[in-house]
């Protein structure tokens, strides 16, 4: 068992230590693809400065003591339990796109919602923002404005105009976003 699977093993825990491996799975900095030294020192530095060390201190004796457990694969919560800093693989892999609605002019499109038609979820993305892709939620397509500004295009249609749109306004697209959109949209063309 690594300590992202303890960690994610103890979210339904009604106790301090379940409280801070919540705290953890919200952090938009834990280092969940790091070396086991590395998340550790990230987690001690972070609960000395917020006065969880002790908590901290108390689940790492708990992890050692079960570090040689091999993780139950039908135990489905700690399978599926998501950190934030892994939202968006998660979603990359897990969420399929057969329509997209593209909000702004011909010229300047600033919004892209991808959608599930078989769930009726959309991932809504704001192209010029620098919010990091982890914190994209999941919202009901049924509760998207369609304006005068939206159009609804299959996926290749989408990735032709994001592509091909000139941005012909001072706020550019934030391109690692960007990039990381058109790359998700291929995957469904």
């Amino acid at each position: 068992m690594t300590i992202v699977e303890f960690i994610k093993s103890n979210l339904a825990q009604n106790t301090p230590m379940g409280d801070l491996c919540r705290d953890i799975q919200g952090d938009p900095g834990f280092p969940s693809n790091k070396s086991e030294e590395e998340v550790i020192s990230y987690l001690q530095f972070r609960t000395s400065r917020g006065g969880t060390d002790s908590v901290l201190k108390k689940m790492l004796r708990q992890y050692e003591m079960q570090r040689a457990t091999v993780v139950d694969t039908l135990d489905v919560e700690t399978r599926f339990a998501v950190l934030r800093t892994e939202r968006w693989n998660f979603l990359k892999e897990s969420f399929l796109v057969d329509k997209v609605h593209l909000v702004g002019k011909p010229t300047d499109i600033y919004k892209v919602y991808c959608i599930d038609s078989m769930t009726g979820k959309a991932l809504l993305f704001d192209i010029k923002s620098k919010k990091s892709l982890n914190d994209l939620n999941l919202m009901d397509a049924a509760i998207i404005f369609i304006g005068e500004l939206t159009q609804i295009v299959t996926v290749s249609e989408a990735v032709r105009q994001l592509e091909n749109c000139s941005y012909d306004t001072p706020v550019k697209p934030y391109m690692p976003n960007f990039q990381e959109l058109i790359v998700f949209l291929k995957q469904y063309v």
